[in-house]
């Protein structure tokens, strides 16, 4: 189940998108709201597109390209709570001073080894549609 707050963001989120793409989508606004963020993808991958913005012909690969900005998204919520959390252990006497300093230096690996990861994950995914595109559908 999603925080009230996560689903209250995506709903007034797609509202507003959804407004600024020709018409305010009912329909779309009450999905997000009663069944979650989960159903974003699908979303982002039907609405209407905007003057100058790049478009990708095919369905599957806009729905792919929103599944993934969803899971990086999630994915850099996630680690960057995790890295506030601990970097900002409150010092405990159950906790020693250099096990404390392994978990902040662990933290900022783990920060900069996610970025690359995401990066890496970005750029695969780009790389790998171009192929697939100019293999089976030029």
């Amino acid at each position: 189940m999603w925080p009230r707050w996560v689903r209250a963001l995506a709903t007034i989120w797609v509202s507003i998108d959804s407004s600024k793409r020709g018409k305010f989508d009912i329909a779309w606004t009450l999905t997000i709201l009663l069944f979650g963020p989960l159903l974003l993808p699908f979303y982002i991958a039907s609405r209407p597109f905007m003057k100058g913005e790049k478009e990708i012909n095919c369905y599957f690969w806009r729905f792919l390209k929103a599944c993934q900005d969803l899971f990086v998204l999630i994915l850099s919520l996630a680690s960057s709570a995790v890295f506030v959390e601990n970097i900002t252990t409150p010092k405990s006497r159950e906790l020693a001073e250099v096990k404390r300093a392994e978990i902040k230096a662990g933290s900022i690996l783990g920060i900069i080894a996610m970025f690359l990861i995401i990066g890496l994950e970005k750029f695969s995914f780009d790389f790998i549609k171009d192929y697939i595109e100019k293999k089976f559908f030029s």
